[in-house]
């Protein structure tokens, strides 16, 4: 029997063989070199298809650095290989047994008039499909691919840092997801956001921001972000910049538009990728302040010279005192408060994506994780995002398409950052004693386990009703209070497109964004040190807000076939959106125990607890009406117009809606006959001009000021209470109006390795939005909204993209941009306080609203040193002589050097400092306050190489800003000597006596020390505390290497690259403090003030990317 089965075995495997011969026959692999024709180099990424008799893809591959491809796969009789690149025609060749195969792309090309046009990428202009040499507006586009591999944030602002002309970014600290004041083409409000608004895939995306936020005052670091997007989805980057480009989304897009497109699938097989980024983050270098020792000789001599005598029974913090071991212990120490604070941070980035395709449907879904440990103890960010991106044709007339993105994030902060909006842990450890200890120690010097939070120290207490918080031990706030916020966002998109006829096309989309905000803020009693019996003890903050908006858009876009001479597309489109949004805030103190951290809890200390409890509810909604027209003439003259009109609820019926037009005109000489010698070597040349306006609806909190409110009185008569109108109904309140006009400049040449491209524009907005500005009592109310004001930026952009080198092993390129943009005040409402600060105060800076000056201004004294003598104290005249007082009798007095004289009259002594008595008339007051510059920058801008040789390459990208002023608050308070805050360094160098001498006087001598901030006045707003801005900052350099085919062929890989960050590494500035790049936020009368929040890193990222 086992005979028969061994006979019946070797008979299938014999019938079998021929089968299995011819299987591996066909079973081959196809490989070749994919160049352009052109110039014979090899084209990197292009998509190689294997496609059979039926249509259907069932092979693929992607070109390397060299232009070469290969694929494992079994062809059959009809099987055709089809290569796809941008710019070039689609080329099919069919197989037909050959397993070598090269493939030679052709430029795509127009024949008009005898002139050969070569043809370009079509570019979404924000509503419909252009090509790209026809874009009539100012507009910018950078690919991610450029991005990605020197992306180590995760939000991708801080990748677009001066890569794009005329759109300054800075970062508002160096904490992981922190905001990014955006400006595109500077500042246009004056008291609004200045941001742009955000479109991903077409759709604006909705920013969450707390009903109570004031852009006039707030930082704008809460709601900037875009960590809902994930960096490795977004595939494109598109600014939108005049108002001829952003006129087709509206009311939101008068601060310029940033467009996004993400990643969507492809047809062909499936393809799996997954990439790693590793980051270690250095602790910045910090502030050298004083210690233990010198701080308390700093603060006996400043006593001293306020005419105080120091008391060590009353001071016994400063004595050292073995008698007194409470104080000896806890009080003798030299704590490095930024070292206690600080730490090496870590991050790491992992992103999973599966895309592919066939002709019917193509998908991309991604699922990522972010987790990062700031710098900061007590900070970090986490992160989970999902993605999935749908194409369907379900015939050659219908495609449907669908999006579906999830992100969940839980930013990590410390709880004074829920506190204060100018102060912060690091700005309080650079200040906090350093004699004092971090951990408290009994009378025995043992270690209690606790940290040491005394109830009230010599530089003062925790006080909720300071705007700062007052005085606290910042490990113990950093490690043991804590505002933690947790967000959900899930945004759903749908499309719907439909071609009737070949020349029409019709699309509705639908956009559901629903968000959930959970704010979670805690101060136990061991961060602050409070008696137990105080409401601030334990006291507890939950705010809830959810928001829900859908958006909607229809349109149809035209593009009839008028003959080679014309071109022409149209578009009607209606677009409406839908926002309401919810808040619940509930604040509890007192609590029974630390870890009763949920103010619902009824747990309270019996007399000491209290509850609070608020809600908000908003609702916005908008409707757009819009036609647009693009017209092209023997491809060389383009006219763009769009018409918009806009309707919104935050207005009344007499100026519910606006109309918004735009025109913009591209004229290409290079396609003229008389441009005909210069063909061989120019490729583009083209002027362009747009003019256009755009509206703007309030960013206010108040929803319904154009309607007639009443409230009730407190009091009644008879048990019934009367009611009386609560505002004034501002039924004429208007839109606010910016127009723009912008000429431009594309130039290309030598094969386009080199293109230039010139921007210069002039932006003014006018009807500006004021909030609350009062109002006579004749009208029987205090305060109201209103239009008035106007500001205008003007400037020019330059962008230089060149390829020196370029060959089948090197291709080496250059980049760089630069803008400047002039920013002027030309009209103030005069409710509107125009001034803003005190100068007869230490620390204060008066920030002014002056006609024909910019945003951000800056005035102050003029400082000039230190008064080495009693004889300089004198007054003097414009020709340096002494000015003499002379009494009845005859008899002259020198005049003294005096302060806001005769309110305060202050004398100058010996050891004070100097500022400029502009007038010569001994007295130093508002007549002597100058301009000391501005917050706005001259150039902004970024460069940098990209080289690669075979399969390694490096780029490197340098920022810059040059030629704004920042008001250093940090140094100034670091420098002051006039509480005991502790001091820097710099401080040592003092003046501690007179120098009859004056040239053995220090040339870098500080005034003296003096407790009190009325004692004397030498931190007075000057410009010793305004420095140059400037920096060139070295922002990254990469390493990247990409494995080849061959190195693959044994492995389940298709591609794989591994490559090393370094990111900021060394920033070139003037500047003393901790960071140049001050972000232009926190309201008009607080630009440009360094307030020493965490400055940006040095990063070291190591980072793979494979697919299979």
């Amino acid at each position: 029997m086992r005979r028969y089965v061994y006979q019946f075995i070797l008979l299938t495997v014999l019938c079998c063989m021929p089968a299995l011969s011819s299987a591996q026959q066909t079973k081959v692999v196809i490989r070749g070199v994919v160049t352009a024709a052109i110039d014979k180099l090899p084209l990197p990424g292009a998509n190689v298809l294997l496609v059979n008799k039926d249509g259907r893809v069932v092979g693929n591959a992607v070109t390397d650095m060299d232009g070469n491809y290969s694929m494992r796969v079994e062809t059959r009789a009809g099987d055709n290989l089809v290569a796809t690149y941008i710019g070039m025609k689609k080329a099919t060749i069919p197989v037909k047994g050959k397993m070598t195969i090269n493939i030679v792309m052709q430029d795509e090309t127009v024949m008009l008039e005898g002139a050969t046009i070569v043809g370009n990428k079509r570019v979404n202009n924000g509503m419909m499909d252009v090509s790209e040499r026809d874009l009539t507006t100012a507009m910018s586009r950078i690919s991610m691919s450029d991005l990605e591999d020197g992306m180590t944030a995760p939000s991708v602002e801080d990748a677009l840092q001066g890569r794009i002309a005329g759109m300054d970014i800075a970062a508002s600290s160096g904490d992981p997801g922190a905001g990014m004041s955006i400006r595109i083409r500077g500042t246009t409000s004056m008291t609004g956001s200045s941001q742009p608004l955000i479109v991903v895939d077409g759709f604006p995306y909705d920013v969450s921001v707390d009903d109570d936020f004031d852009f006039a005052t707030a930082d704008e670091e809460e709601y900037s972000q875009l960590l809902n997007v994930a960096p490795d989805d977004i595939k494109e980057i598109t600014v939108l910049k005049d108002a001829a480009a952003t006129a087709l989304y509206g009311a939101k897009a008068a601060n310029g538009v940033l467009m996004i497109t993400t990643k969507r699938g492809t047809v062909s097989k499936p393809r799996i990728s997954y990439t790693f980024k590793g980051t270690v983050i250095s602790r910045p270098h910090g502030i050298e302040t004083l210690s233990g020792d010198e701080y308390t000789t700093l603060i006996q001599e400043a006593l001293m010279n306020s005419g105080k005598i120091y008391d060590p029974t009353a001071d016994p913090e400063f004595a050292y005192d073995v008698n007194q071991p409470y104080y000896f212990y806890n009080y003798g120490a030299n704590t490095n408060w930024y070292d206690e604070v600080t730490r090496t941070g870590f991050s790491q980035d992992h992103t999973a994506s599966i895309s592919g395709g066939g002709d019917k449907a193509q998908y991309r879904a991604s699922i990522g994780y972010y987790n990062a440990n700031s710098v900061v103890i007590g900070t970090g960010l986490d992160r989970i995002n999902a993605r999935l991106n749908v194409d369907y044709n379900i015939s050659k007339q219908l495609k449907f398409s669908a999006s579906m993105a999830y992100t969940r994030t839980d930013d990590r902060k410390n709880y004074i950052s829920y506190f204060s909006t100018g102060q912060n842990a690091t700005s309080m450890a650079f200040t906090r004693m350093p004699n004092m200890s971090v951990y408290e120690y009994n009378e025995i010097g043992l270690w209690t386990g606790n940290f040491f939070t005394p109830e009230e120290s010599p530089q003062g207490k925790w006080n909720p009703s300071s705007s700062s918080g007052g005085v606290y031990n910042p490990v113990a706030m950093a490690k043991d209070g804590y505002f933690q916020t947790l967000s959900n966002n899930v945004v759903s998109n749908l499309s719907l497109i439909w071609r009737p006829l070949a020349w029409m096309r019709y699309q509705s989309d639908f956009s559901l964004n629903v968000s959930n905000n959970k704010k979670n803020a805690f101060l136990p009693q061991t961060a602050t040190g409070r008696p137990w019996n105080e409401a601030t003890v334990n006291r507890a903050d939950d705010r809830d807000g959810e928001a829900f908006t859908i958006y909607t858009m229809n349109k149809v876009i035209f593009t009839p076939d008028l003959g080679k001479k014309h071109s022409f597309q149209g578009l009607l489109a209606l677009t409406t959106s839908d926002k309401r949004s919810t808040n619940f805030r509930l604040t509890g103190g007192n609590l029974a125990s630390p870890y009763l951290k949920d103010p619902s809890i009824p747990s309270r200390v019996t007399g000491a607890s209290y509850l609070t409890s608020s809600t908000t509810l908003q609702q916005e909604r908008s409707v757009g009406m819009m036609g647009s027209i693009q017209y092209s003439l023997l491809d060389r003259y383009i006219v763009n117009t769009t018409v918009r009109y806009d309707g919104n609820s935050r207005f009344g019926k007499e100026n519910r809606w606006g109309l918004f037009p735009s025109v913009s005109l591209r004229w290409r000489l290079s396609g003229e006959p008389f441009m005909k010698p210069w063909k061989k070597w120019l490729n583009e040349l083209s002027l362009r001009a747009s003019y256009g306006l755009n509206g703007s609806s309030p960013k206010t909190n108040n929803n319904y000021t154009h309607i007639s409110l009443y409230d009730s009185y407190e009091y009644s008569y008879l048990g019934e209470t009367g009611v009386y109108p609560a505002n004034l109904e501002l039924s004429n309140l208007k839109w606010q109006t910016t127009t723009q006009v912008n000429f431009g400049m594309n130039f290309a040449a030598f094969k386009n390795r080199l293109n230039i491209d010139v921007e210069v524009y002039q932006k003014r907005s006018k009807d500006q939005y004021f909030q609350n500005l009062s109002l006579p009592s004749t009208t029987g109310f205090t305060k109201a909204d209103v239009n008035s004001g106007s500001m205008e930026n003007k400037g020019f952009e330059l962008s230089v993209n060149t390829v020196p080198y370029r060959s089948k092993a090197w291709n080496i390129s250059f980049n760089i941009n630069l803008a400047r943009n002039i920013n002027s005040i030309l009209d103030v409402p005069d409710q509107y306080p125009m001034q803003k600060g005190v100068l007869t105060t230490n620390g204060q800076y008066v920030r002014r609203f002056e006609l024909g000056q910019p945003i951000g201004a800056i005035y102050g004294f003029r400082y000039k040193g230190v008064y080495l003598n009693d004889d300089q104290t004198i007054a003097r005249d414009a020709n340096g002589n002494k000015i003499y007082s002379y009494d009845a009798s005859g008899k002259r007095t020198p005049v003294q050097m005096r302060f806001a004289y005769p309110t305060i009259d202050y004398q100058f002594k010996a050891g004070d400092a100097i500022y400029e008595d502009i007038n010569h008339d001994g007295n130093i007051d508002y007549q002597d306050v100058v301009y000391l510059g501005n917050a706005n920058p001259i150039l902004t801008g970024g460069f940098g190489p990209n080289i690669r040789y075979k399969s390694v390459s490096v780029s490197a990208f340098f920022n810059f800003r040059y030629g704004n002023k920042v008001i250093n608050k940090m140094g100034m308070s670091l420098q002051n000597m006039a509480s005991y805050n502790n001091q820097s360094k710099a401080v040592l160098r003092r003046w501690r006596h007179p120098y009859e001498d004056e040239a053995t006087a220090p040339t870098d001598l500080l005034p003296r020390a003096v407790y009190g901030s009325k004692n004397a006045y030498n931190y007075l707003g000057s410009d010793r505390f305004v420095e140059d801005g400037s920096f060139l900052r070295f922002k990254t350099l990469t390493v990247k290497y990409t494995f080849d085919k061959k190195q693959l062929k044994n492995t389940f890989l298709q591609s794989c690259q591994i490559w090393t960050t370094l990111s900021n590494l060394y920033v070139w500035t003037n500047y003393s403090g901790m960071d140049p790049e001050i972000a232009l936020t926190g309201g008009a009368f607080k630009m440009g003030e360094d307030n020493s929040r965490i400055p940006r890193s040095f990063t070291a990222t190591l980072g793979m990317s494979v697919t299979f």
